[in-house]
């Protein structure tokens, strides 16, 4: 398996795994849901390749080994996955919940 992905690809997975998605002048930030995990890439990467440098530094921030964090943006691991990782480690409560939007939340007539 290859080490690289592309930004972009990063992004999105992020995204759909419960990341909040920050923008600065030259970094975007992922929080995962209201903890203090969390890792960034540049704006310049979005559509470039990710090396194996960066993959396993952004691993290391997100407390995964680089094949747990291949995972997570290739999908076998999941949201609830990467929460119970981080549940285990003691690095989030098991009460932290997925957040609703309030548009999902409220029922349409």
């Amino acid at each position: 398996m290859s080490s690289v992905r592309k930004g972009r690809v990063i992004d999105a997975a992020l995204c759909k795994k419960g990341f909040q998605r920050e923008t600065d002048g030259d970094h975007i930030r992922y929080v995962f849901l209201d903890s203090d995990v969390k890792t960034k890439i540049s704006h310049g990467a979005m559509g470039d390749t990710i090396g194996a440098n960066l993959i396993s530094r952004m691993a290391r921030q997100l407390h995964l080994s680089t094949s747990q964090f291949l995972a997570l943006i290739d999908c076998p691991l999941d949201e609830a996955g990467y929460r119970s990782i981080l549940e285990e480690l003691g690095m989030i409560s098991s009460f932290i919940a997925l957040t609703v939007p309030a548009t999902a939340a409220t029922p349409r007539h």
